[in-house]
């Protein structure tokens, strides 16, 4: 783990970075146990002028854009920062992350901001990791659109909408944040560090 100043992070989180928290308490913990991860949350960074913003899908708040600073200091070295690849060549196509892809993606994660936190995904993900359930059909198709996002289902669905799926052959609404983690797509850059 690389620890980073919030004061020094704030100069290398780029529009759209993606940040996984390693959260504490009884649902972060079953969260990460029943993903097999370390992360039990997921938002993305926006810069709204020079205010470094944290968009997410949180639990009893639905969607919503709070300051960074608030959010590392409720989660004091426990924000990992995950950049997307810059580019990809996929089937003889190149795709670039250039600055107007990233501000599409936000513009995405934002659209969907003020949508109540999506409960019936949670416990449709939830339920795939019971005995007897996780033997039913998965989903792995994205030809459903949704309006019901978890913290982890916004992320994908904003970066499948205006860039490259990050999580291919398993549907928007079965993504975890360990999914993220662990996706071709991004890579973990460093944590930030509460300096104050």
């Amino acid at each position: 783990m690389l620890l980073v100043p919030y004061r020094e992070a704030m100069l290398q989180i780029e529009e759209a970075d993606v940040l996984l928290f390693r959260g504490e308490g009884l649902i972060s913990w079953l969260i990460k146990r029943y993903s097999n991860g370390v992360h039990s949350h997921a938002g993305m960074a926006h810069w709204d002028d020079d205010d470094l913003q944290c968009v997410e899908f949180r639990e009893f708040q639905g969607g919503r854009a709070v300051s960074m600073k608030s959010q590392v200091e409720t989660h004091p070295n426990n924000i990992d920062v995950f950049k997307a690849a810059d580019y990809i060549e996929f089937d003889n196509t190149g795709y670039r992350l250039t600055k107007d892809v990233r501000n599409e993606i936000t513009d995405v994660m934002g659209s969907i901001t003020g949508l109540p936190y999506g409960w019936t995904n949670f416990w449709k993900i939830g339920k795939h990791y019971l005995p007897f359930c996780r033997l039913a059909e998965q989903n792995i198709k994205d030809d459903d659109p949704t309006n019901v996002f978890v913290c982890s289902t916004a992320v994908v669905y904003a970066y499948r909408q205006a860039y490259l799926d990050p999580v291919p052959y398993l549907a928007d609404s079965a993504v975890t944040p360990a999914d993220l983690a662990r996706s071709c797509l991004f890579e973990y850059k460093f944590t930030i560090q509460k300096d104050w």
